[in-house]
């Protein structure tokens, strides 16, 4: 029996192969030639790299979607007429890492957070009344750590979750945030902060999936916008679509085991149940927009959904994130778009 050449793998994995139906109906995530790894380490010995989920022992798995060790196919270039395949199975699951990664220059909605957190969403650039910079909106639990940061303090981008490190990818320094009032009577706004780039030109006026000089005009809401279509680019979900489910609303939100909040006049999100759900954790600080793309507001917090309710996502009304920041959306060609 022949081992299979380098030219016979390829032959096999871009050719229609078993493997293909397996990814078509989502038993493996996909498959390459590679060298075959044991015990932690690679081999010199060619094979096909299976990615799955979980590695689980045959007997777990049905027949149809049991992987060989080793994978014999008739040849006639072979003496034998028998060309033998090893094959490899790892974990892996793949997703786009476009809203994760480092941009430069970095377009609004994606990957951002302080030094110190997991990660947020990098929502739009404004204009700083105190200082003229054009600056970095997001989220305070984003960009000031829930009130823990100190002005001056590094941003990074992509956040420190997804990779980003200091210095390497410190973007801006934190230049002001509304605190969050944790005492029991306490109304709060907003969940606000702005940080200032180092390099005006390692950011761009533009929204991933929205479109250029986005944020560039507001939407106050009221009772002829429930049920209006908006939707918003976030870092976990990327663009997502939603309607106005509730103006006007007083939410209690929890940001840890200990702390928790009381917002009022907040913009509810919600989606019909066929769709996915408007945000997710990671998606905090994204701006969200109207079918004209006017700003209706800062993305924050939301619910999970359950069986008979969908999702929520709570968002700060934009006209309170202005006033309370002290910042005012960019005019045309104020900053670069593209």
């Amino acid at each position: 029996m022949a081992q299979a050449q380098f030219r016979d793998y390829v032959r096999l994995v871009r050719g229609f192969n078993t493997f293909t139906r397996m990814v078509h109906c989502d038993c493996i995530n996909g498959y390459a030639v590679g060298r075959k790894v044991s015990l932690g380490k690679v081999t010199g010995d060619l094979a096909i790299t299976i990615f799955v989920n979980k590695k689980l022992g045959l007997r777990r798995l049905p027949l149809p979607n049991r992987i060989p060790k080793t994978i014999r196919l008739p040849s006639e270039k072979a003496k034998d007429g028998v060309l033998e395949f090893i094959t490899d199975v790892r974990e892996a699951r793949f997703s786009s890492l476009e809203y994760i990664a480092r941009e430069r220059p970095a377009p609004s909605g994606i990957s951002i957070g302080h030094v110190n957190i997991t990660a947020g969403t990098l929502g739009g650039l404004v204009r700083d009344r105190e200082s003229g910079d054009t600056v970095i909106l997001s989220n305070n639990h984003v960009l000031a750590d829930s009130n823990e940061a100190a002005i001056g303090d590094p941003i990074l981008q992509p956040g420190p979750y997804d990779g980003g490190t200091d210095p390497a990818d410190h973007i801006a320094n934190l230049t002001r945030f509304v605190p969050i009032d944790f005492a029991a009577d306490a109304e709060n706004r907003v969940d606000a902060a702005i940080a200032t780039p180092l390099n005006p030109n390692n950011v761009i006026w533009n929204t991933k999936d929205i479109g250029p000089e986005t944020p560039a005009t507001v939407r106050h809401l009221g009772e002829s916008d429930l049920g209006r279509f908006v939707h918003k680019t976030g870092r976990t979900t990327e663009h997502t679509q939603g309607f106005v489910d509730a103006v006007f609303a007083t939410v209690q939100v929890k940001y840890d085991l200990f702390q928790k909040a009381t917002f009022v006049d907040q913009i509810i999100i919600s989606q019909s149940p066929a769709e996915e759900a408007f945000s997710d954790g990671g998606d905090s600080g994204s701006l969200v927009y109207d079918s004209d793309n006017s700003s209706v507001g800062l993305l924050f917090a939301g619910s999970e959904g359950t069986e008979d309710e969908p999702a929520t996502t709570i968002v700060n009304p934009m006209n309170y994130v202005l006033e309370k920041l002290n910042i005012e959306l960019l005019s045309s060609g104020d900053h670069p778009s593209s």
